[in-house]
């Protein structure tokens, strides 16, 4: 019966240790910070002090992501899609916008090229009336040109210039802030 008991006595401590454990490892990993393996690095909107400090933080995050691998569908950082990556860089920072480049086109508010800021997303069609096809998130806008972080098939996550690259200028859309509204 000492035998027993003793042998009840260890499996409740296994259960306790195994419980404190699992309990350490969730809360490790809600407080880590992401190195490309998709855990969330979320700052709540109240520890942010200025919309221009949640656009930077935005683009710092995004830029964790450069040279991140192409997948068609893609959502995580293993391999994005366009819509893909803005959804998931966003999302991080509580900004939900819609799965797909064609649908979040309509997310936020429109905004004029000229006025874009860092966060802000771009659309691009193939011809002036034609269907969305990409979107991508501006990274800085200066004068000489509008850069921004994008997933795209050839290259994965890349900085682009689009206002001067042969590709991308001519398919242009609009812009649309999703932080501000």
């Amino acid at each position: 019966m000492k035998q027993l008991n003793l042998r009840v006595k260890s499996y409740i401590l296994l259960g306790v240790l195994f419980i404190a454990c699992s309990a350490f490892r969730e809360a490790n990993a809600a407080a880590s910070y992401s190195s490309g393996d998709g855990l969330k690095n979320k700052k709540p909107h109240t520890e942010i002090a200025s919309k221009e400090e949640l656009r930077t933080d935005i683009v710092n995050y995004s830029t964790k992501y450069l040279g991140r691998n192409y997948h068609s569908g893609g959502k995580t950082p293993s391999g994005f899609d366009c819509s893909g990556f803005t959804g998931f860089v966003l999302g991080n920072f509580d900004i939900n916008v819609s799965s797909s480049s064609s649908s979040q086109i309509f997310d936020g508010k429109y905004k004029p090229l000229s006025q874009v800021e860092p966060g802000d997303l771009i659309f691009f069609a193939r011809t002036p009336k034609g269907r969305i096809f990409h979107v991508a998130m501006v990274k800085e806008n200066t004068s000489e040109g509008i850069i921004v972080i994008h997933s795209t098939c050839s290259n994965g996550v890349i900085e682009t210039n689009i206002s001067k690259d042969e590709y991308w200028a001519p398919k242009i859309v609009e812009a649309r802030d999703v932080i501000n509204e």
